[in-house]
């Protein structure tokens, strides 16, 4: 039965996919089927041929990736280059960084023993080559900050890509080169950044006051969720997360942390 109103010849839609079946139709068929087709009124009929035939084909195929996701990818942002603009500064901020990063009050803040957890999407593609934090409050020698980037997984922190070790004999920024592993970022991906103290408490960094939306958090600011925390690894970050032990912490320490990259 021909489509409703539509001229029953099909000069190019039909004509060229004709001693095809289902099975055989390929997205590269519909794809040079319609690359010629103009998006007017006089080609209504033919655009909705094609939009029919490729239904039909991932219908036939179970391939409803092509319904849920051709059209965007898992998820679009359009984040600054920093190389494309005329700037002296080469460090991104990553917790203040669109669409997590809020800027907020800038407070003095203790590190926490347990491991904590906040992601952020990357505004660059590169290899970090190194992290820097700022110290507030000059700490004892045996305080000492663990801070690495975690991969995700499906919306949670994962595994250890690089990680460093940042003391407190000095305040201001500090610039660490010396990572263990290697953290290679794609634009606009999701990653976490772990931090946790493995010394005494104590250790005092800059810190941004961000909101995150963890699920089960009260609605009152006073006790959103800013942190994932992780319990039974104190002093220690996981090289793995284990998510049954991440929990909603109310701590506001999602330290400022910047990245270079290679």
């Amino acid at each position: 039965m021909p489509l409703p109103d539509a001229d029953k010849r099909s000069p190019r839609v039909y004509t060229n996919l004709q001693n095809l079946n289902l099975d055989d139709v390929t997205f590269a068929n519909v794809q040079s089927t319609g690359n010629p087709i103009n998006v007017e009124e006089v080609n209504e009929d033919e655009l909705r041929r094609l939009v029919l035939v490729n239904l039909a084909r991932l219908v036939c195929a179970g391939e409803w990736t092509g319904l849920l996701e051709a059209g965007g990818g898992s998820f679009n942002v359009n984040l600054t280059k920093a190389g494309a603009i005329s700037s002296s500064m080469d460090v991104d901020v990553v917790n203040i960084t669109p669409p997590w990063g809020i800027s907020a009050d800038l407070s003095a803040e203790f590190a926490r023993q347990a491991p904590q957890f906040y992601p952020f999407i990357a505004s660059t593609t590169g290899t970090v080559a190194s992290m820097i934090i700022n110290v507030d409050t000059v700490a004892a020698s045996a305080n000492t900050l663990e801070c690495a980037i975690y991969s995700d997984d499906d919306g949670i922190p994962d595994a250890i890509l690089t990680e460093c070790v940042f003391d407190g004999e000095s305040a201001g920024d500090q610039e660490q080169t010396s990572l263990t592993g290697t953290a290679s970022l794609t634009r606009g991906d999701q990653y976490w950044i772990g931090h946790c103290e493995t010394g005494s408490p104590g250790f005092k960094v800059i810190s941004l006051d961000g909101y995150y939306p963890y699920s089960g958090q009260a609605t009152s600011p006073n006790t959103g969720a800013r942190l994932l925390s992780e319990t039974g690894t104190d002093f220690s970050l996981p090289a793995t997360t284990t998510p049954a032990n991440l929990t909603a912490s109310t701590y506001k320490g999602n330290f400022c942390v910047g990245l270079t990259y290679t």
